[in-house]
């Protein structure tokens, strides 16, 4: 007979800390690896074209960079509410509304360049920040549950999307294909060799933004004061409102900015979900947010090896002739051993026989 406690851990330093997340990290790695040797995958070539390749070949490296910057964009909101202690979900659905403002303010305003470039990714960023709004409002004033209502915000977001490449916005010109036109060309936002670089650029702009908003603002500390100790915080005289509301606009105006930069430089056009401007990176930025332990400067790196680890599982899914949740699955798996790593920071297990 043995008995299983659970105690919590008071001191926890740095060192600990980092072999815990680097071990989560592993375990979720391995866990999906091993899941591909029981479908019948060569275990070499699964580590080849999930870590090499996408890391060490120039052409898969670009891709996996232009996977990283949406990434890297969306999470550093993420990491804003998740300090905060507010759990959304929904930046999948504000970044598809950021690249549906982004299309419309192309389809219809006459701008000169690069005017119009700067305009667009503005009115997408509005966009993000409205499809916020309202799991914001209702969190801040009625305390609902962000996960649903930030979740069910998400499909409605693509049904918006359907609703527009299926019926107004649908090209004349895509052959039957639920396609929009492609957008002007002035609106467009130019790649070099395939990489871009425009796009980099801001997204490490936005990180250095990030750090100065979370570490040295007054907003930053209220942010983290509620994710810490909500009461304290409160009876300090902190705005709850504020605060909630504040770190929906944030996060969803950089996940409306995604979506605008990758239907400018990337996609140029709305389609179904296998064309998607979202491509799933809203859901794969809360697992850059967490291995970056929230903390923005860490956001390069920790967007960098997720965008090679999506390009690497397009890969297995095409080179094994898989199917399109590959790297969905591997991403649930990363995140939850991160969940765990973050148990096993905060608990301890003592099992005594008896």
């Amino acid at each position: 007979m043995f008995r299983v406690k659970v105690l919590r851990r008071y001191e926890v330093s740095s060192r600990f800390k980092l072999v815990t997340y680097l071990t989560s990290f592993i375990v979720g790695v391995f866990l999906f690896i091993l899941f591909e040797v029981l479908l019948g995958a060569n275990p070499y070539e699964v580590v080849d074209r999930l870590f090499v390749r996408p890391l060490t070949s120039y052409d898969d490296l670009r891709v996996s960079i232009r996977y990283a910057v949406p990434i890297g964009i969306i999470a550093s909101g993420l990491l804003i509410v998740y300090r905060a202690g507010i759990y959304s979900i929904g930046a999948e659905g504000q970044m598809a509304v950021g690249a549906v403002f982004a299309a419309w303010a192309a389809y219809t305003l006459s701008l000169g360049s690069p005017t119009s470039v700067v305009v667009a990714l503005l009115v997408g960023v509005l966009g993000g920040i409205i499809w916020g709004l309202l799991p914001a409002t209702l969190k801040a004033l009625l305390n609902v549950n962000e996960v649903l209502t930030t979740l069910m915000m998400n499909f409605i977001a693509y049904s918006l999307v359907d609703y527009l490449i299926y019926g107004p916005w649908r090209s004349p010109k895509s052959y039957g294909f639920p396609l929009t036109e492609p957008i002007p060309t002035v609106f467009t936002i130019p790649t070099y060799d395939g990489v871009p670089v425009i796009n980099f650029l801001v997204f490490t702009l936005v990180v250095f933004l990030t750090y100065v908003v979370t570490k040295m603002s007054k907003l930053g500390f209220q942010i983290r004061a509620y994710g810490l100790n909500p009461s304290t915080a409160y009876a300090s005289g902190m705005s709850f409102f504020k605060v909630v509301l504040l770190s929906f606009v944030i996060s969803g105006a950089l996940a409306g900015l995604a979506g605008a930069l990758q239907l400018l430089s990337i996609h140029h056009r709305l389609g179904p979900k296998s064309w998607s401007v979202t491509e799933g990176l809203g859901y794969t930025a809360i697992v850059a947010a967490w291995i970056s332990r929230l903390e923005p400067l860490a956001m390069i790196p920790a967007s960098l090896l997720m965008g090679a680890l999506v390009n690497g599982g397009l890969a297995i899914k095409a080179v094994l002739g898989q199917s399109e949740g590959v790297v969905n699955l591997m991403n649930g798996m990363i995140l939850l051993s991160i969940v765990a790593a973050e148990f096993f920071i905060n608990y301890r297990l003592v099992i005594r026989f008896r």
